[in-house]
């Protein structure tokens, strides 16, 4: 498979074949070089600038070395790998974070890439090697877990690349025991009992990655900053679909040509951020009661007043561990570390009350008046 070779920091030489660089070199791929993978995790780790592309070209590589374990025809090897490539390829600017937002208007980042990888270029490239059938069904395949689960190519290349990048000790991931004790049967992708403490330990990584990097109180300031600032947009006439061809530099200018939105986004391009007022632990409020409480909230403390609710990560389901005796069960059933990670997400969880810095004494003052 002559191609190319990308020298990557993580992982060492990246191999692309003809076909995957010529998908490489399109403009829809070559538009995640404009995308943080860690949005706005930037102005907290100022190394956390690496993209979605880097991202994708390290989700192939390991993809790559899963293929040959599992082991895959060729056939699906490449498919494999088009999916690891091609994952993130429907990621809007700061895209978590953004998605939150647009999903109900442009869909979910799948959705948008299944689109992309069906049009433009990238189709007519892709349409050379598979039917429209075969590229809608690449993220649905019974190997698509190698890419998606817990232990797969995705979560691992990001643990290491975002540790990195940030400089933090959590993400590290003893990715070749993992690959190596790895199996998949009836589409479920598991580990042999071998590598039940390197599986442990990239999910102990992964609670680590969030409690210190992508739930810092910081980030999660700028994100519910960003998340107002597309919401207030979208709202005063910003067409959603705009949003598909920029990057984050592109996306915070689009914004900046809304009122509303101007000052959330000349804020978050000038690290001039809201301040936690209050935090509630754990969160008494539901997602949908949010908007009522921050007017309540606005209208006593006198100023704008966001509320952040964080998301749950931790979830007890997940890939299977083979044990000795041939027995196939949840690495949760198995594992109490596991199973503990759970009740350490609750014990941690924090909704942030965050009002602008000039206000944040007085927002303190009536958030404590109010929830007393």
């Amino acid at each position: 498979m002559p191609g190319i070779e990308i020298k990557d920091p993580v992982h060492g030489n990246v191999e692309l074949t003809d076909f995957e660089e010529r998908l490489a070199d399109t403009p829809d791929f070559q538009r995640l070089r404009k995308i943080r993978q860690l949005a706005t995790a930037n102005l907290v780790y100022p190394g956390a600038n690496h993209s979605r592309f880097e991202h994708s070209l390290g989700t192939l590589h390991l993809a790559s070395r899963i293929a040959e374990k599992l082991p895959l025809d060729k056939d699906e090897a490449e498919k494999l790998r088009l999916y690891a490539l091609l994952h993130d390829i429907g990621h809007i600017a700061f895209s978590h974070e953004a998605e939150r937002v647009t999903t109900k208007h442009l869909g979910t980042h799948e959705e948008i890439g299944t689109k992309k990888m069906l049009s433009g270029e990238m189709g007519e490239i892709l349409l050379e090697r598979l039917s429209r059938k075969e590229i809608t069904r690449l993220g649905k395949s019974a190997h698509s877990e190698a890419i998606t689960s817990d232990i797969g190519a995705d979560r691992m290349d990001y643990l290491k690349r975002d540790a990195y990048y940030t400089g933090v000790a959590y993400g590290m991931v003893d990715e070749q025991r993992i690959i190596s004790k790895m199996f998949l049967e009836k589409g479920a992708l598991g580990v042999e009992y071998g590598a039940l403490e390197a599986s442990e330990s990239l999910l102990v990584a992964r609670f680590m990655m969030f409690s210190t990097v992508y739930l810092h109180h910081t980030v999660r300031i700028a994100s519910a900053m960003l998340e107002r600032a597309l919401s207030v947009a979208i709202e005063d006439g910003l067409d959603p679909k705009l949003l598909l061809g920029k990057g984050d530099g592109e996306a915070l200018a689009l914004l900046a040509q809304y009122r509303r939105a101007r000052e959330y986004s000349k804020s978050i391009e000038e690290r001039k951020l809201y301040k936690q007022a209050y935090s509630l632990s754990p969160p008494q409020f539901k997602e949908s009661e949010i908007p009522k409480l921050e007017a309540e909230l606005s209208s006593l403390a006198g100023c704008d007043i966001l509320i952040d609710s964080p998301a749950s990560f931790v979830k007890l389901s997940g890939f299977l561990v083979r044990t000795h005796a041939g027995k196939r069960q949840e690495i949760s059933k198995i594992s109490e570390l596991v199973r503990s990670l759970k009740s350490a997400e609750e014990s941690r969880k924090k909704a942030l009350v965050l009002a602008p810095a000039q206000f944040r004494e007085k927002a303190e003052k009536e958030c404590a008046r109010f929830y007393s």
